[in-house]
């Protein structure tokens, strides 16, 4: 069976992206792995340091929607819009027998995926849920599962099937006008949606690995462990198969910027993790880190467009009005 990953990312996460198949390329080397830019090539970029993995833009996939997606969504928006528009594109490519797995770039690696192979042998889908214990108190994952989903679709998985592929069918068609960050609304990009997909398709699998996916989020149920070079969840019985290093930037005491102000996401609090993280920045430098993560999008988002500055005039009627109410 053909297994295919593929990642997501515009330029300025290019560094990010060539780590995650740096590590493909080694704990899976029969795996192919394709980086997915949603963006336009930069002439000061040379692309050729990326190979020998694939560079597939977003308009070389034949779907004519996205110019006008560009013209209403924001850059996180779009990138995560165009995911089952991939996942469509890479399973019809390959067609039968074929394993597709998405993996966000700021992803790596530790162990092979075959846990996930596995269950894709007996599922259509697999996802990665934001929690697998029921905390005690309140816990932060929780809180962000309210806001952002339940599953991180910073991974899924999809064979080609008939489920599989009525599924990858059913989330494009959503996100072609509803992939929004609107909280208010209860929508946050492509997440939520697949909050619903479970009522509706019933080969989906919910991993409950906790080498799975380990994050921020899941942090208060799981605890790293480094064993004779390799790295471990809660036991040495548990391998980690990929951490995700959400929100991360180089040289903060933080190991996420999603909650800056929050003191539990310091490293002080989970000594563990200052090693795996150190290594990651290394590499992330090593891939080209500080010139690509200043990029700017050579793409127009039209989002941007309308988000125009607020004149003096209409920032006095708006202070009027919320003083009024």
């Amino acid at each position: 069976m053909k297994t295919v990953v593929f990642t997501l990312c515009s330029n300025n996460y290019l560094a990010h992206a060539k780590t995650l198949g740096d590590s493909i390329r080694e704990m899976c080397p029969e795996t192919d792995f394709i980086i997915g830019l949603v963006d336009d090539f930069d002439p000061d970029i040379d692309y050729s340091f990326f190979s020998p993995y694939a560079i597939i833009k977003y308009d070389q996939i034949g779907f004519d929607c996205f110019e006008d997606m560009l013209s209403r969504y924001n850059i996180i928006e779009f990138n995560t819009a165009v995911k089952p528009y991939y996942l469509e594109y890479l399973l019809k490519k390959y067609g039968t027998d074929t394993k597709v797995y998405y993996i966000d770039p700021d992803i790596k690696l530790y162990s092979n995926i075959n846990h996930l192979n596995n269950l894709l042998d007996s599922n259509d889908i697999v996802l990665t849920p934001n929690l697998t214990e029921m905390p005690n108190e309140v816990d932060l994952g929780e809180l962000a599962s309210l806001r952002h989903g339940l599953f991180n679709l910073g991974f899924i998985g999809v064979k080609y099937s008939d489920e599989g592929l009525q599924f990858v069918n059913w989330w494009k068609i959503r996100l072609r006008n509803h992939c929004l960050i609107d909280k208010p609304r209860g929508i946050f990009v492509d997440q939520k949606w697949v909050d619903i997909a479970v009522l509706y398709f019933k080969g989906m699998h919910i991993a409950s690995h906790k080498g799975l996916n380990m994050a921020w989020w899941n942090l208060s149920e799981r605890k790293l462990i480094e064993s004779k070079g390799k790295y471990f969840v809660n036991d040495t019985s548990e391998e980690l198969i990929f951490f995700h290093f959400s929100g991360f930037k180089p040289g903060s005491v933080n190991f996420t910027g999603r909650n800056n102000d929050n003191p539990e996401y310091r490293f002080e609090k989970r000594p563990e993790l200052v090693g795996i993280f150190n290594e990651y920045k290394e590499l992330l430098f090593e891939n080209g880190y500080e010139k690509l993560s200043v990029c700017t999008p050579k793409l127009n988002f039209g989002y941007a467009l309308q988000k125009q500055p607020m004149s003096l005039k209409n920032k006095i009627k708006k202070a009027v009005k919320k003083f009024i109410k």
